[in-house]
């Protein structure tokens, strides 16, 4: 199992989808090529990994195929939520449809959820509710089969994307008005 990595106190939580091979190895996440990516990520923004605490929605990977939607509510009821209502950060980044789509329930793909800010609530550890900024990114290991950095490119809007993060944990800038969480939309009704 690879449950996390980073400090109790940490403004930002960054999420995945679970640990590849080299993090099932290692017992840590994000250390295999994508990690060393997100770490140059984080560095380039000014961002500091060891102030960050990086975990996944499951936390150990199925052998060669992605998880299931049970193992992916099992981990989250059972992982993912008490860890975030101990957390209780500032500001939530999720990587990829995964915990993208667990945290915001909705079916909608990142690439229309990316590039927005959204009011996430959870219950915290005191029987309240804790608010967090959620901003979906494209996940590492994407850009890493995506190599062009022209304007458009995944690469351009996830550094736009980890600027605008950034900037609102260093407290220079607000984020616009966050989007509630998106519901899926129904099909279009027939006309006749």
């Amino acid at each position: 199992m690879v449950v996390a990595e980073g400090p109790a106190d940490a403004p930002l939580v960054i999420i995945g989808e679970g640990p590849g091979r080299t993090e099932d190895q290692a017992g840590r996440p994000f250390v295999g090529p994508a990690g060393q990516l997100l770490d140059r990520i984080l560095h380039a923004a000014g961002l500091r990994r060891a102030e960050t605490y990086l975990t996944n929605t499951v936390k150990c990977r199925p052998p060669g195929r992605d998880p299931t939607p049970q193992e992916i509510l099992t981990c989250t009821d059972h992982w993912l939520h008490p860890q975030l209502s101990l957390l209780r950060p500032r500001v939530i980044v999720t990587l990829g449809n995964t915990p993208t789509q667990t945290l915001l329930r909705t079916t909608r793909g990142i690439t229309d959820l990316r590039g927005h800010w959204y009011a996430f609530t959870h219950p915290d550890a005191q029987g309240g509710q804790s608010q967090a900024l959620l901003r979906p990114l494209y996940h590492p290991a994407y850009l890493l089969r995506r190599d062009e950095r022209t304007p458009g490119s995944p690469k351009s809007l996830t550094w736009h994307d980890i600027q605008e993060v950034a900037a609102v944990l260093r407290g220079e800038r607000e984020p616009a008005a966050p989007l509630p969480v998106p519901l899926d939309e129904p099909g279009q009704p027939g006309l006749f």
